[in-house]
């Protein structure tokens, strides 16, 4: 436990530098408690500046996703430049924190830009940070799936449950995951099913689309069932992942697809959830 004199020296550290807390404490061991000198040592670890780089615009970075036995995460790490994003370090750094996410060993976004982010700061010379993270893990029977589009701008990560551990294993069923992630990233699907869509969200469409049918002259009578028709093709397809029509063939729905795939394999299967990241999304 520091003395009072070294919490101040710690605190008078980190005013002068902007360096985090335990960055300090450790500067200040190593020298001694000499307060010049554990500057010094900051500086030369490039970790004085980092409060000044953390206030700069991150808007470019990577996704990256990882698996880990029945887990899997996707990642969004984000940095100022393109170049420093297209660099081997930044490029480890998104891979590491995607592994670690799949693990279950990151304790949260801020822990993480605090102990693995941080030191790459100082080494590349540019505010990066890691944005947010997600982690799937199933039980039962069932896969986890991910994809990185091209560029690493956007990428997805799906769970899918099956009917048996054979179906799980079956090379059909990752074939299936590997449709509806090109499906997620292309279609950009805000929600799994129409029991996920706020009734508000679903109101107001309802509002606006009888607002326009009016304006249009079209009789009252006709009016509700064209707004439900229009609900049904304008949002709930566009908006829900089991309505969307298949990026493979546009006449078939996802759903469909689903149903297709539990035949082949033995009984249901169906889609947990999905996560799609977009870079600055």
């Amino acid at each position: 436990m520091p003395t009072m004199d070294a919490t101040q020296m710690i605190k008078d550290l980190r005013e002068k530098t902007g360096a985090g807390m335990m960055d300090c404490k450790r500067a200040l061991d190593e020298a001694k408690g000499d307060l010049p000198q554990a500057l010094t040592l900051l500086r030369k670890k490039g970790l004085a500046d980092a409060a000044k780089k953390s206030a700069r615009v991150t808007k470019e970075g990577l996704v990256a996703f990882a698996l880990s036995g029945r887990s899997g995460a996707v990642v969004e790490l984000n940095c100022e430049t393109d170049f420093v994003a297209r660099t081997p370090d930044f490029q480890q750094l998104a891979k590491a924190l995607a592994e670690k996410a799949a693990a279950g060993q990151l304790r949260g976004v801020e822990a993480a830009n605090e102990d693995l982010v941080k030191p790459l700061v100082a080494k590349l010379g540019e505010n990066m940070a890691l944005r947010r993270f997600e982690r799937f893990e199933f039980k039962g029977a069932g896969l986890i799936a991910g994809y990185i589009h091209l560029g690493a701008k956007k990428g997805a990560l799906v769970e899918l449950a099956a009917p048996s551990e054979a179906a799980a294993k079956a090379p059909e069923l990752a074939e299936l995951a590997k449709e509806l992630l090109l499906q997620i990233v292309g279609f950009s699907p805000k929600y799994l099913s129409r029991t996920e869509v706020p009734a508000a969200d679903v109101a107001r469409e309802r509002e606006i689309h009888t607002e326009i049918l009016r304006k249009e002259g079209k009789p009252e009578a006709q009016i509700v069932k064209i707004v439900e028709g229009k609900i049904n093709k304008l949002f709930y397809q566009q908006w829900c992942l089991l309505d969307q029509l298949s990026v493979r063939d546009n006449k078939t729905s996802v759903a469909e697809l689903l149903k297709a795939a539990g035949a082949k394999l033995g009984g249901a299967v169906s889609v947990v959830r999905f996560a799609r990241y977009q870079l600055g999304e």
